[in-house]
């Protein structure tokens, strides 16, 4: 039997509730968040094809539930600004993408091992190169965490 990935949401000021949501809801509200205006379900149900427009309003009514959007007189669902997604909490939201935070870190110190190795090329020793070493092996964890972290998210690819 094959078992699906649960996620939690938490809206503010409901941390006592621990809402669990499918990989398909998440979907619904990552498409939300880079489209950053309201949408309405049948756009919804074309955007992420699903087979029927009961199973996109399935996915947003249980969204509107838990607090992480809001629906206005013309049924149209916004994202609500003051939610907090708790399976989102490890990524930064830039224009509706969200990046793993690890990868701020990974950037840095990749580049801060390559400025060394660059800077001091011409007098590189076995002590120099032991020296970098712990830079190295921290860029490659945070490169690791990286990328195990976006693969968390589900994909829009069909």
């Amino acid at each position: 039997m094959k078992t699906r990935k649960r996620c939690l949401l938490l809206p503010f000021g409901r941390e006592k509730e621990n809402p669990e949501i499918s990989k398909s809801t998440l979907l619904v509200y990552l498409y939300l968040l880079r489209k950053r205006d309201t949408c309405g379900v049948r756009e919804v149900q074309r955007a992420l094809g699903f087979s029927s427009s009961s199973s996109a309003h399935y996915h947003l009514e249980k969204l509107v539930d838990q607090g992480v959007l809001t629906k206005d007189s013309y049924g149209n669902y916004r994202i609500n600004q003051n939610a907090k997604v708790e399976m989102l909490s490890s990524f930064l939201i830039i224009h509706g993408f969200p990046l793993p935070k690890q990868l701020i870190y990974a950037t840095v110190t990749t580049a801060m091992s390559l400025f060394l190795v660059a800077f001091y090329w011409a007098s590189l020793t076995p002590t120099s190169i032991l020296a970098l070493l712990p830079g190295v092996v921290a860029s490659a964890i945070f490169w690791y965490e990286t990328l195990k972290i976006w693969r968390s998210l589900p994909s829009f690819k069909k």
